[in-house]
């Protein structure tokens, strides 16, 4: 099968914007009778009946008995057939790379994961396919049962261009192809590949596989190096597939007049995937006199400090580790501020490795948005935690092929 990508420039027909819709709802809730998908989705009963026949003749949803009567004849129930294909969803990530092999539903049939190689992007879209050629033979699905692989790459997307840049200042910035790395995929299995930004595609699997379907408006944070958007219930790419980024070009200042103070606040730039809070622990550790448990777990060698070191160290109470988590989880917090303001969301969600900061992270996030934002705003914002953790963006590679598998049916 040849499938069109959802983020191509032209609209969905209504047609393949139903299929969405349905098989989503079919998928979330089945086993489930007509009547109930007719009235989550609005659509009339004759329309439902028509889509879910042609997808049983697909056999794409299967009959599953029948359902209580309230008076009358038993209605049908129906779902998702989840082993009528297999996805494989990638992450390239800043720090790893991690490839998983899912059903529909999607359950995950197998997960491998290696540490980012160095270099060129170039490079690491070598290894991530070599990781795809081996989550698909260990997981032993036949390949014709394969029906697509999506890949989340970290970095900024330009969809004219087809490359993906690296903003890693510390591994050079480098521009790779990400219309390459499709290609590569397509060839070597024969089989569609989709592409998105990793915060993207990780708001879009927070939003089918972990929130509530009347959230509509939706901010992921990946850490605070970028962002995912869905709004009104679709995944916001932009223009150039590039939306979400929430850092400036401060290497860039030439013939502007800014303040000296605005090159050195980091709201305006990533401290990075930890917040720059292994960093600063390390800095205040090298004081002389500073106790802390964290040197008791380490021997004293700071370059053993890690950041899920620090925040075991904030559950006992350590006071050097109290103090930087919270401090960097309020530069968060700023930064949330200011785009749940903006955006309006029902819902934040806090991922991207900052998640396993836990109660500490969220709980000084969600009191700087309470102190700062417009109460309007505040008092309609839930501010959560990840609940994908690190499997968020390959799980939303799995959904962005799985909503394209259903747009075509």
């Amino acid at each position: 099968m040849v499938y069109r990508s959802l983020y191509k420039s032209d609209y969905l027909t209504d047609r393949e914007r139903k299929n969405i819709i349905l098989l989503d709802v079919i998928r979330r809730n089945g086993p489930i009778a007509k009547t109930d998908i007719s009235r989550i989705t609005q659509f009339n009963i004759v329309t439902v009946s028509n889509y879910v026949e042609h997808y049983i003749d697909q056999k794409l949803v299967v009959e599953r008995g029948l359902d209580i009567s309230s008076g009358g004849r038993r209605p049908e129930l129906v779902e998702l057939n989840a082993d009528w294909g297999y996805i494989v969803g990638v992450e390239i990530g800043p720090v790893h790379i991690l490839a998983m092999l899912t059903n529909l539903s999607p359950t995950i049939i197998h997960r491998v994961k290696e540490k980012r190689p160095e270099g060129h992007m170039e490079v690491v879209i070598a290894e991530a396919v070599k990781l795809v050629r081996r989550v698909i033979q260990e997981s032993k699905i036949p390949m014709e049962k394969i029906k697509g692989i999506g890949l989340g790459v970290s970095g900024v997307i330009d969809k004219g261009a087809g490359t993906i840049r690296d903003t890693d200042a510390m591994r050079g910035k480098t521009v790779g192809s990400f219309s390459t790395a499709k290609s590569i995929l397509e060839k070597e299995f024969r089989i569609p590949v989709s592409v998105g930004n990793d915060a993207s595609l990780a708001a879009l699997a927070e939003k089918k596989l972990s929130l509530r379907i009347d959230d509509e408006n939706v901010l992921y944070f990946y850490s605070d190096v970028g962002s995912g958007i869905i709004a009104s219930n679709d995944l916001f790419w932009g223009s150039s597939w590039s939306a979400g980024e929430i850092q400036l070009n401060l290497d860039n200042t030439d013939g502007l007049t800014l303040e000296p103070w605005v090159s050195k606040a980091d709201f305006f730039r990533s401290e990075g995937l930890d917040l720059g809070i292994v960093k600063r622990v390390k800095e205040k550790l090298k004081k002389e006199g500073v106790k802390s448990k964290i040197l008791e777990t380490t021997g004293k060698d700071l370059d053993k400090i890690t950041l899920d070191m620090i925040f075991d160290a904030v559950k006992k109470e350590d006071p050097v580790a109290t103090g930087v988590v919270e401090e960097a989880s309020t530069r968060l917090g700023l930064k949330v501020a200011y785009l749940t303001n903006f955006f309006n969301p029902e819902v934040v969600v806090l991922g991207g490795g900052v998640e396993r900061g836990g109660e500490m992270v969220l709980s000084v996030v969600r009191r700087v948005v309470k102190q700062l934002v417009m109460e309007e705003t505040a008092g309609v914002v839930k501010i959560i935690l990840s609940r994908l953790g690190e499997d968020a963006v390959a799980y939303g590679a799995v959904c962005l092929v799985t909503q394209e598998l259903f747009a075509e049916v």
